[in-house]
């Protein structure tokens, strides 16, 4: 079942790779969003990985926490990630169980289709550039999602893939958390609108078509 904006996140027991447990219900009192990626090896969560660890300290600012959870196994997720630090919690799910509970699809159709995109050859290339090479996985077609759960436990914002490489905008994720904030100044707001509105701006150009 599809999750929808405005009803109670379900809550989640996982553990991430260094053995600890987590749930949804323990992030209470913060914005938390989950990020649902494909497999290890995946260039275009490699590349996703790559451009949202360089925006997150600026949204961690705003209070948002990041589950990013994987089909693989911990020892593939190790392996894979090697020394390279991510700014959040990594959590392996290689039974998909957590997939299953926010309806995150598996989809040949859409996976064939990101094919004829040319949004696709240019993540790919980007991809490359950074030294994401790729690999394989018996899940090739498993897509992407994002959802963005409030502090009360409310979900905000959900993004359910349309391609491999399809995840929720970061402007969209500022917008939500500027109004959970709420509180800002008249000033501080401004600001925010502004910086949005630039994020919006080079997002939008970043791809040759938009997706």
């Amino acid at each position: 079942m599809l999750i929808q904006p405005g009803v109670v996140a379900p809550d989640l027991e996982m553990q991430d790779l260094e053995g600890q447990s987590q749930s949804i219900g323990q992030y209470r009192g913060r914005p938390l969003l989950l990020q649902f990626y494909r497999y290890a090896s995946c260039p275009m969560c490699d590349l996703r990985l790559h451009d949202f660890s360089r925006e997150y300290p600026r949204l961690r600012e705003m209070g948002l926490e990041v589950i990013a959870i994987f089909h693989s196994s911990p020892r593939r997720l190790r392996s894979h990630f090697g020394g390279r630090r991510l700014p959040f919690t990594i959590v392996a799910d290689p039974s998909r169980h957590l997939y299953r509970r926010y309806g995150v699809e598996t989809s040949w159709i859409k996976f064939l289709l990101s094919m004829l995109k040319p949004s696709f050859y240019w993540d790919w290339l980007r991809s490359m550039r950074h030294g994401f090479l790729g690999g394989v996985d018996w899940q090739l077609a498993s897509m992407p999602a994002d959802f963005l759960i409030g502090p009360d436990g409310t979900v905000l914002e959900v993004h359910y893939g349309r391609d491999i490489g399809d995840h929720m905008p970061v402007y969209q994720i500022e917008q939500a958390l500027s109004r959970v904030a709420g509180g800002h100044s008249q000033a501080t707001a401004t600001v925010l609108r502004s910086r949005i509105r630039r994020r919006r701006h080079r997002e939008g150009r970043s791809l040759p078509s938009s997706r």
